[in-house]
């Protein structure tokens, strides 16, 4: 037995307890409309000097807005793309910024710091794009299973299912929160341990992989190995099966050196896009439509109970889509698309047998007498 599978069985019987929660909050902390995060650019950090305070912020709130910006560029458009988009002014930035909050914030009679979050207008971001010949990405209609493998150093043992793997959470809540293709988060349990460790995973191992892909019905997997560099920032390698990436997407290096949770969010951000641009284009609406759009949680026996969920979903008045954004076994996080009142919509689910309880950013959706899918915490 080697040392991931020894360090996965200790303490079997917490984990066993706690594992539809850890499961639930790894998949889905923090609910929220995905379009909302996909344009959310967070941990954005700025340190200005100028004659006074209020110069200071002033400048320094500009100039993270300009600098989300480019990192929000930098996810939902291809690098061809990029190249046609020329770096617009502070002044146009801030057209296109429908809400800024400020954390961290520290000030003195010259200086000031502070980490900001940028939310960007998703319809504006659009037609600024559109306006000059690029395209916003739109995704993937392939459920892909993400493995995120982690070395603390280039030398280090890799790490996968470990709970002190710091990367996995970061790229699986990436991902889901980007919506820009259905994620299978595998439970992480003793099966998924012995059947795929780190280093089966990194050398695409066929019966595991293949394994992975029936135990969770999933269309591919992809590796995404996050390799620590001292005072050099991060690297990504990227690898799918059964269907290998293009060369092009399979690399990245990230600059950040002092921060190693912004490194790894920079590495998380562009495997995403890698795995959309890699995978089968979703097909039907565009990235922005006339519609609003629901996060809810399912509980489910299975893929055939969720088909038929989402079949009945689908037929309801008003409803404009489903799209499937993450699943266990036992719970699907969706997104319903709607035009029309949200309390004519939860009529319309109580009317086909299905229990609705709105909770804080989602609405919890039960089929019949499927027991309550377990609270987030």
């Amino acid at each position: 037995m080697n040392d991931e599978m020894m360090r996965a069985g200790r303490g079997r019987g917490l984990r066993a307890a706690l594992v539809a929660v850890v499961a639930i909050v790894l998949l889905f902390g923090g609910v929220a409309p995905a379009w909302a995060d996909a344009f959310t650019v967070s941990g954005v950090k700025v340190d200005v000097r100028a004659a006074s305070a209020a110069q200071a912020r002033e400048q320094a709130l500009r100039q993270g807005q300009v600098e989300a910006y480019k990192r929000l560029i930098a996810t939902i458009t291809t690098d061809s793309d990029r190249a046609r988009l020329d770096e617009p002014s502070a002044d146009v930035v801030e057209t296109l910024v429908s809400d800024l909050s400020v954390a961290d914030e520290r000030a003195s009679a010259t200086r000031y710091i502070a980490t900001l979050t940028v939310h960007f207008d998703p319809e504006k971001v659009n037609a600024f794009v559109t306006g000059r010949g690029a395209t916003v990405v739109k995704g993937s209609d392939e459920t892909v299973i993400l493995l995120g493998v982690y070395r603390d150093a280039p030398d280090a043992a890799p790490q996968l299912w470990d709970e002190t793997n710091p990367w996995r959470p970061i790229l699986v809540r990436t991902a889901v929160s980007r919506g820009l293709f259905p994620v299978a988060v595998p439970l992480g349990d003793l099966e998924d341990v012995t059947q795929a460790p780190a280093e089966k995973a990194l050398s695409l191992d066929a019966a595991a992989m293949d394994a992975l892909l029936q135990r969770y019905g999933a269309d591919s997997v992809v590796v995404a190995e996050a390799v620590n560099q001292p005072d050099k920032g991060a690297q990504l390698n990227l690898s799918r099966y059964p269907r290998p990436l293009p060369s092009s997407l399979a690399r990245l290096d990230s600059p950040v050196s002092d921060d190693q949770s912004a490194a790894l969010g920079d590495l998380a951000a562009h495997a995403v896009l890698s795995v959309a641009r890699a995978g089968k284009p979703q097909a039907g609406a565009p990235i922005i439509g006339s519609y609003d759009q629901l996060a809810i949680l399912v509980p489910v026996k299975g893929l055939a109970d969720w088909v038929r969920v989402d079949r009945t979903l689908r037929a309801l008045p008003g409803v404009r889509g489903v799209v499937l954004r993450a699943s266990r076994p036992d719970v699907v996080q969706a997104a319903l698309q709607y035009s029309g009142d949200p309390e004519a919509l939860r009529q319309a689910i109580d009317r086909v047998g299905f229990q609705v309880t709105p909770r804080e950013g989602y609405w919890e959706v039960v089929p019949g007498s499927e027991p309550a899918t377990p609270r987030l915490q």
